[in-house]
């Protein structure tokens, strides 16, 4: 997957940056995400958490609660709520009501096959932002063969119709994997129907602990270059979105995402990520208090070099996905480059961009050369590399749409 967070559009991004406090006194961003558990219902057969012993030693309601409640300390404003499957817990009720009642805006990921007419009206009473639900597949062979669950299907249709009818906010979105993209317009089509917004997601990692197996759901890099080419304005979307990031100075940095300063994650063990998929050296909240450690850590982190003549000197480092967490979890090594992903950078290349000149790449020095930066009108770049992943999740939105 995708870097996944609770802040998915550029305006959302410039509003916490502006809102953050200059005293700089919260150890937090203003945004994150917490897996209450890795509990679920369905087996589905690309999850990158789904792997033995993933569910043992959870935090227990008292807990979810402590960590809830070092958030709100640290001035946390949106929330994402996911997992596993969050409705698995028999507790989420108690967590969901918790954390509204301490202020947070939440967000919650979701399946939708456990939403009853009682879950749908919980959260009618105490609603959430957003609720965000994967389809897996159009028809119901499909869905259950990605779920690996009989009757998945048609519990997910109904989850959908329960929070609809109550006017609840959805968004519907889907992994493109090879057992259902044969179905993919077919589930674009559905979710428009729905009156929802639409999104994809193509790159599929390893398990969290390393498992591969997952890895056999990927398209094949020229499949996916071919498949992106068929999305109504795709060329000419990301030709846009390449041609901003073509201005946009190189950085030196091995992290030039917004992993511990935009957004964090927290697992069902308490500990406390940068983002969903970089779990080495988490900091432990459920029983430490959250210190100038944190910060410290995501500054060490922040400041290491990506490798001379790699990643970030490639003319391709905007096309591919790269991620220094994906390139942990394939390779034990977050500054090499992920095989897969140079092949789809070259494919994306030939098939969305054609005769797009590559990016004149140059590592940056001290001294940014302002018209090298695409501006805003207050003068401030709207795209430094902090912002390029959000920059190809908007293609990606603006592609299917």
């Amino acid at each position: 997957m995708s870097c996944s967070d609770c802040i998915s559009t550029q305006s959302s991004l410039d509003f916490l940056e502006r809102l953050r406090q200059p005293s700089g006194k919260n150890l937090l961003p203003l945004a994150g995400s917490f897996e209450i558990t890795l509990k679920c219902n369905v087996r589905c057969k690309h999850c990158y958490i789904l792997y033995p012993g993933a569910t043992s030693e959870e935090m227990s309601t008292d807990e979810v609660k402590r960590v809830l409640d070092i958030l709100a300390e640290n001035g946390v404003m949106l929330l994402l709520i996911t997992g596993g499957e969050p409705l698995s817990r028999p507790d989420f009720k108690e967590i969901w009501r918790y954390a509204k009642q301490k202020g947070f805006i939440l967000s919650l990921y979701t399946n939708a096959t456990l939403i009853d007419e009682a879950i749908a009206d919980f959260l009618a009473k105490w609603p959430p932002r957003r609720v965000e639900i994967t389809i897996y597949g159009h028809t119901e062979a499909t869905y259950e063969k990605v779920t690996g669950v009989k009757g998945s299907f048609s519990r997910f249709r109904r989850g959908v119709s329960l929070l609809r009818e109550r006017g609840l906010r959805i968004a519907l979105k889907t992994m493109v994997l090879k057992t259902n993209v044969h179905e993919f317009f077919e589930m674009k089509s559905w979710a428009e129907d729905q009156g929802s917004n639409f999104r994809f997601d193509s790159m599929i990692n390893p398990r969290i602990n390393g498992d591969r197996d997952v890895l056999k759901e990927r398209l094949d890099p020229e499949e996916l270059g071919r498949f992106e080419a068929t999305l109504d304005g795709g060329p000419d979307a990301f030709a846009s979105y390449y041609s901003i990031i073509q201005k946009t100075p190189v950085s030196d940095k091995l992290f030039t995402c917004g992993a511990g300063i935009k957004t964090f994650h927290i697992d069902p063990r308490g500990r406390l990520h940068p983002c969903m998929l970089w779990r080495k050296s988490p900091y432990d909240l459920r029983n430490a208090p959250l210190t100038e450690g944190w910060r410290e850590h995501v500054s060490r982190l922040r400041e290491l070099k990506g490798p001379e003549n790699g990643c970030n000197a490639c003319s391709n480092r905007s096309l591919c996905g790269r991620c220094p967490a994906a390139s942990f979890l394939e390779v034990n090594d977050p500054r090499k480059s992920v095989s897969y992903h140079c092949k789809v950078g070259e494919a994306r290349r030939k098939h969305l961009l054609g005769s797009v000149p590559a990016i004149q790449v140059g590592l940056r020095s001290g001294t940014k050369n302002p018209k090298e930066i695409a501006l805003g009108s207050d003068g401030r770049s709207r795209y430094n590399d902090s912002q390029e992943s959000s920059l190809q999740g908007e293609y990606i939105e603006k592609a299917v749409h």
